[in-house]
């Protein structure tokens, strides 16, 4: 039993939207043939009758009457398929030779109504049936001459092409029908996964995918499509749990603090200054929450792409600049060394606030997490694929099997949860570089850490 969803299906729809622009074809196909068909024999049939016709009158020019008469009866003697059909009368309209009777003597071509086969001739087929075309002429001397030939070969042809039109359109369209009764049920089956995974993926089942074929048609693209939006909103998911997690974590510690140096204050606290203290630390760790959840709305702001409105071509070895000179003074504080080699003039399009606050972020990184003694480098160069930034230093570096998670929120290296930080510095670091197309790459220094910025081509 065919599911009546079948017939609902937009490939059946196409389907029958081209059989009957097929089927619209063909009839014009089977028109034009039919009448370019039977024009050609109708002419060829009227070339061979005024030929005949004209040999005959050329005949009587010279030999009279009796060579008219003695040629039919010599064409009437012949057994050809293509046997012709004769009417000659004298003046008064009596019948001098001819296998017609009862023929109205008038001159021109004539198609219906030409008259009756004669019995007593034993023709081809002695019936009143046939469809006789002729053509008369009256001679000079009164007389009548009809010749004429049966229709049959271009009524055969006729009905030969009607039937064979009539045959292979119809087997054509059985066949597109059926064509596209299998390729819907094939459209169906490949539909329902897709609806099936969707489901299954509603249910909560978040790893289900849509089965590939490996057709590379439009439903295999679609489906790719789809199994890797169903991956990227499970990534989304994991990571927004992972983010929940963090947060519930991270924020704890400095909640609970809070609390316990207010509850302190509260029953130890003897004094105005004891009470002054507790209410700066209460507001220390309140700026610290403060500021965390701030990097937290402000990476929300970046990864929601609404800062793409703001894009300008700006200089980029301004911005790249401008955190040298800034914390060139910082990194000789902490006895450490900053290097930078900037090309001039590498201009970019995008939010120059942004990338600044990237650079700032991997900047102050690299001067946090670093020993005492370590270089650090700082280089923006132009290259033909576009502009590139490094930023690099031989310190302690990042364990390989860490260098994928250094990105996520809240997430702190075990050697780093000693320094100030809320592990949110290089979550900004990727939205802003995503925001931008930014390729951003963690290299091995040897030994150090090495951060590539790969902008995109302007």
């Amino acid at each position: 039993m065919l599911n009546s969803r079948v017939f609902k299906t937009i490939s059946v729809q196409l389907t029958a939207l081209q059989s009957l622009i097929f089927a619209l074809c063909f009839f014009a196909l089977l028109v034009i043939t039919y009448l370019t068909t039977t024009a050609a024999l109708r002419t060829q049939m009227q070339t061979e009758i005024r030929g005949h016709l004209t040999a005959m009158m050329e005949e009587a020019k010279t030999d009279g009457a009796e060579a008219i008469i003695q040629d039919i009866k010599e064409s009437l003697t012949q057994t050809s398929v293509n046997q012709g059909y004769y009417f000659f009368s004298d003046a008064t309209g009596k019948k001098l030779a001819g296998n017609l009777d009862n023929i109205a003597p008038v001159d021109g071509w004539r198609e219906n109504g030409v008259g009756t086969i004669a019995a007593s001739q034993g023709s081809v087929n002695d019936d009143d049936d046939r469809q006789i075309w002729a053509e008369g002429v009256h001679l000079p001397d009164g007389s009548y001459l009809l010749v004429g030939q049966d229709a049959y070969r271009l009524l055969s042809v006729q009905e030969a092409i009607i039937n064979a039109f009539a045959w292979s359109g119809g087997v054509s369209l059985v066949l597109a029908a059926l064509a596209g009764i299998v390729l819907s049920r094939g459209f169906l089956r490949r539909i329902d996964d897709i609806n099936q995974t969707s489901l299954a993926i509603m249910d909560g089942r978040l790893k289900e995918r849509i089965p590939i074929r490996g057709t590379s048609d439009e439903i295999d693209r679609l489906s790719a499509n789809l199994n890797q939006l169903f991956d990227n909103n499970q990534s989304l998911l994991e990571s927004l749990k992972q983010v929940s997690a963090n947060i519930a974590h991270d924020l704890r510690t400095p909640l609970s603090r809070l609390r316990q140096r207010l509850e302190e204050a509260r029953t130890k606290a003897n004094s105005k200054k004891s009470y002054e203290a507790a209410i700066d630390d209460a507001i220390v760790e309140s700026d610290q929450l403060l500021s965390t959840f701030a990097a937290l709305l402000r990476i929300a702001q970046i990864e929601s792409g609404s800062r793409k409105t703001g894009f300008r071509t700006f200089n980029l070895t301004d911005v790249f600049s401008r955190v040298a000179d800034a914390y060139r003074a910082v990194a000789e504080d902490q006895d450490k060394k900053l290097e930078v080699n900037l090309d001039d003039d590498v201009s970019f399009f995008g939010d120059s606030d942004l990338l600044l606050q990237m650079s700032v972020n991997l900047v102050e990184n690299a001067l946090r997490h670093t020993p005492s003694g370590t270089t650090i480098s700082l280089q923006l160069e132009h290259t033909p694929a576009g502009p590139v930034a490094t930023i690099s230093d031989d310190g302690p570096g990042i364990p390989a099997d860490q260098i994928d998670k250094v990105f996520e929120h809240f997430y702190r290296l075990d050697t780093s949860r000693a320094t100030p930080g809320n592990g949110l510095g290089l979550a900004m670091v990727s939205a802003v570089a995503k925001l931008h197309d930014i390729v951003v790459a963690l290299e091995n220094n040897n030994p150090g850490l090495k951060v590539v910025l790969k902008f995109p081509k302007p």
